[in-house]
């Protein structure tokens, strides 16, 4: 027991012996390693945004090869220094493509703002293929696109008009020359009320490498009417009210109203008539033709003849 503990004893003076210098070295080991390891190579890759300056309209050319929205990285450095770049704070790549000679971009690695002693090892893509078209502007008519049908009881009074009634479509010559016209998204009917309806409408996306000048949404004007039928009868006997009689004695009328109410109509139930009391009976004249025993909704658009002539009696 006594040997046990004389151990005891001489583990914890070989622990404790020296102990700052102890923490000191482990410590300073530690820094040591964080160094080094610091020091070494190693590789990571960004992607950063690629921002492009096109050529000015009056080039009479546009670009209409796909461009890269970002461009990948591969870089190079300490690893403290890799460890320390952030992505966001890489500003965008501006390419100038100004010049529509080109055929082919190729990055550089001045064109990047990396952090000192950090190099690029590797572009992807390292290049962009640049094919150019001629340039164009053409007006075209808006024909608005319509799908459904109005409440019962509506209609379109007239055809549906666009404000503007044309847009310009800018693009390459080869994709503009097809088209006749432009049409909005479609436009639902059977949300219309009766009367003027102004309607916002978007056109719908053109083809690809064109684009609308200007704002790409119209207004759609719809005139929404009864919806209304006519009919026209023919042969109806003029009944004269007073003495006499009047020529021509038989008329014709045109209904008009809702559809159904319209066909409904039974002609005996009509009745024209010509009031000829207000006339000097020896002097004759002429007096309009009225029609009688129209449903609701229905109405004489017009008589013909309007008026008839009387005939005193002899």
């Amino acid at each position: 027991m006594k040997i046990t503990g004389q151990r005891k004893r001489s583990f914890r003076e070989i622990a404790t012996h020296n102990l700052g210098l102890k923490i000191a070295s482990l410590v300073a080991a530690i820094v040591l390693f964080s160094v080094v390891r610091g020091a070494e190579d190693a590789q990571r890759s960004v992607f950063v945004d690629v921002v492009a300056l096109l050529p000015p309209p009056n080039s009479g050319k546009m670009l209409v090869s796909e461009l890269p929205d970002q461009v990948r990285l591969t870089l190079k450095g300490s690893r403290s220094q890799i460890n320390a770049i952030r992505p966001e704070n890489i500003p965008p790549v501006q390419i100038d493509l100004t010049d529509t000679d080109l055929r082919y971009y190729y990055f550089a690695d001045d064109e990047f703002d990396v952090p000192a002693g950090v190099t690029i090892t590797q572009f992807g893509p390292t290049s962009i293929a640049l094919d150019w078209a001629q340039r164009v502007e053409r007006p075209l008519p808006v024909q608005p696109r319509l799908v459904g049908q109005p409440p019962d009881g509506l209609v379109l009074g007239e055809p549906a008009r666009a404000e503007p009634a044309e847009v310009t479509v800018i693009g390459p010559d080869t994709e503009v020359a097809d088209l006749r016209a432009v049409q909005t998204e479609p436009i639902d009917l059977s949300q219309v009320t009766r009367g003027e309806n102004p309607l916002a409408a978007a056109l719908v996306r053109p083809p690809p490498h064109t684009r609308y000048q200007g704002d790409p949404t119209v207004t759609v004007v719809l005139d929404v009417v009864r919806d209304l039928a006519e009919r026209t009868l023919g042969g109806l006997e003029v009944d004269v009210v007073g003495p006499g009689s009047v020529q021509p004695a038989r008329v014709s009328v045109v209904l008009r109203g809702a559809p159904v109410a319209v066909e409904a109509v039974v002609p005996a139930t009509l009745r024209a008539t010509a009031d000829v009391t207000e006339l000097d009976p020896a002097g004759g004249g002429t007096v309009p033709v009225l029609i009688q025993g129209l449903p609701e909704g229905v109405e004489a658009a017009s008589v013909e003849p309007a008026s008839v002539t009387f005939v005193p009696p002899s």
